[in-house]
């Protein structure tokens, strides 16, 4: 939202300074003689079409406090003296009862437009509108003696029908029911365009009302010339419904407030097109013209901007989303830098700590060697060495899981194709086929990182088809390639044992391996082949980091 509207300030500032009983009274009294100066001033304009004074009344009570509302209806109720008693107060008050509703559903000035709530005021204003129309024929029903010649004159000069009594009651029926629809419908979307607040993602008010003049100005105008000029022709009836592609092409520009401008515009048009010329349609058929349009304009315009809201909630949504990933993935990569860290520090701790204490006591069982000997226990010290020897070999093993020597030493591929992974696979009896595809002097742009998380990933892959399927083949391929400022290094290991991806347990090296691809912004999958499975794993390296794989 932007500020608040300065309509709802104005209005909050005459409740603070009427806040005392006298001023209330003096506020009461100047607002109704106002308001009744208006209504009966804005009389003159009300012809066949619309009631504006019916709209006014609308907006009045529900921009105004209950506290207000007395005043407002007296003034309604006075505004027109030649009004019959029961019109002049009956209708005030379903006005009234139509605000009630609104405030019942929370449709209240100064919140955001939106489909819903413009909805339920075309609801309330529809039902309004048909209650004073029904009070309308109640009236013209209760004057038997003279029905005939005053519903000749108040149903206008087109009656539905023959000239019956039904014909013409049906006829003011419709008449006024789509005078104060229309009537609150031309006023109640001013008000709220000056209540509401301006939509975060759609242009100032000024910019829509300037548009509004420079484009459905000149199409609101054409339409009318051509309706005076050729009066009741084929050309004329098409351009009516060409004008209604106009107003819907603007509002899906402009949003709802283009469509409040655009329906103003054509409400006027279509009005004095009645007025001043000789149209096509009947007077009332006009009238449900303007009610349609106008109506479904209005709803449209307000579906424009709740899309147009969502489409922005969705794009904040998938920034902060893309934005936290970021953060995760940037956390899981740093957890995954200290992991390696952590793994040199042990690994030189061991090779300097227990690698030397190991070194230092084959060295005395040497020297002890011969005291063993003439103590009677000759063979105890060649034991004993046997036994360092096998500390010596294990240590070994730890190390090179901890720190892969033969990264450092003959780089990426090499260390896989002739390294730990092919000695392991030598071991159990696996035949391993590695293949590199792509730029090989891509390898040695790959930072530390990466080609440690490749090197143990390919590691683990195989250690799980030694371990647990039963293989007697795999096939690794390493391809590396560059695209969209990145290096991609793909890695695709098949063999042909006895695993199944519906038999596959949490663990078996595949969750340890899932993390440390996604903390490198890549990607794991698992494909059932017949027999034996697939797995084909892909991480991404942005150019600019430093390179020291090969």
């Amino acid at each position: 939202m932007r500020n608040r509207s300065a309509t709802l300030e104005a209005v909050e500032k005459v409740q603070a300074w009427a806040s005392g009983r006298p001023r209330y009274l003096l506020a009461g009294v100047l607002g109704a003689l106002l308001l009744a100066a208006l209504l009966h001033g804005i009389a003159a304009l009300d012809f066949y079409h619309w009631e504006l004074g019916t709209g006014l009344l609308f907006i009045t009570l529900w921009c105004f406090p209950k506290k207000w509302w007395p005043w407002a209806l007296a003034a309604a109720v006075f505004s027109h003296p030649h009004a019959g008693p029961v019109t002049a107060v009956v209708e005030p008050l379903l006005v009234m009862a139509g605000v009630l509703w609104l405030h019942a559903w929370d449709v209240r000035p100064g919140a955001e437009v939106s489909l819903g709530r413009i909805g339920r005021i075309h609801v309330v204003a529809l039902v309004a509108a048909t209650g004073m129309a029904l009070v309308e024929v109640l009236v013209a029903m209760g004057s038997p003696e003279s029905w005939q010649p005053d519903l000749r004159e108040m149903a206008g000069a087109a009656p539905f029908g023959d000239a019956s009594r039904a014909s013409l009651l049906g006829n003011l029926l419709l008449r006024h029911l789509l005078c104060d629809f229309i009537g609150i419908l031309l006023v109640a979307p001013l008000a709220i365009w000056l209540t509401a607040p301006s939509p975060l993602h759609s242009p100032p008010s000024v910019a829509v009302l300037l548009r509004s003049a420079f484009i459905m100005g000149p199409v609101a105008g054409l339409y009318l010339w051509l309706g005076l000029v050729f009066p009741g022709s084929e050309f004329a009836e098409l351009f009516r419904l060409l004008l209604v592609a106009a107003v819907v092409v603007f509002t899906l520009w402009q949003g709802w407030r283009g469509a409040v401008a655009a329906m103003v515009l054509i409400s006027a048009a279509v009005a004095l097109e009645e007025a001043l010329g000789n149209p096509r349609m009947s007077p009332i058929v006009t009238q449900a013209y303007v009610g349609v349009v106008g109506a479904l304009t209005l709803l449209f315009g307000a579906s424009v901007d709740d899309f147009r809201r969502q489409a922005a909630d969705l794009v904040r949504a998938r920034r902060q989303e893309h934005r936290l990933l970021d953060e995760l993935q940037d956390a899981a990569l740093r957890n995954l830098q200290l992991e390696e860290s952590e793994r040199q520090r042990l690994a030189r701790e061991l090779h300097d700590e227990f690698g030397q204490n190991l070194a230092a006591l084959q060295t005395h069982l040497k020297l002890a060697a011969p005291h063993l000997a003439s103590a009677g226990r000759p063979g105890m010290g060649d034991l004993l060495l046997e036994l360092t020897r096998a500390m010596q070999r294990n240590i070994g093993r730890v190390l090179a899981d901890l720190r892969p020597a033969g990264l450092e030493q003959l780089g990426l591929f090499s260390a896989v194709d002739r390294g730990s992974v092919r000695r392991l696979a030598q071991d159990a009896g696996l035949r391993m086929d590695v293949r590199l595809e792509g730029d090989a002097r891509l390898l040695g742009q790959l930072d530390g990182t990466h080609a440690t998380a490749i090197y143990r990933m390919a590691q683990e892959a195989v250690t799980n088809i030694v371990r647990h399927a039963d293989a007697r083949r795999c096939q690794l391929t390493l391809r590396i390639s560059r695209r969209r400022r990145a290096l991609w290094v793909f890695l695709d290991i098949r063999d042909d044992g006895l695993g199944r991806l519906d038999r596959l347990l949490p663990g078996n090296g595949i969750t340890g391996m899932r993390d440390r691809v996604l903390a490198l912004n890549g990607a794991l999958y698992l494909h059932q082949l017949s027999p034996g499975l697939r797995l084909h794993l892909m991480v991404r390296q942005e150019d600019g980091a430093p390179g020291t794989g090969r």
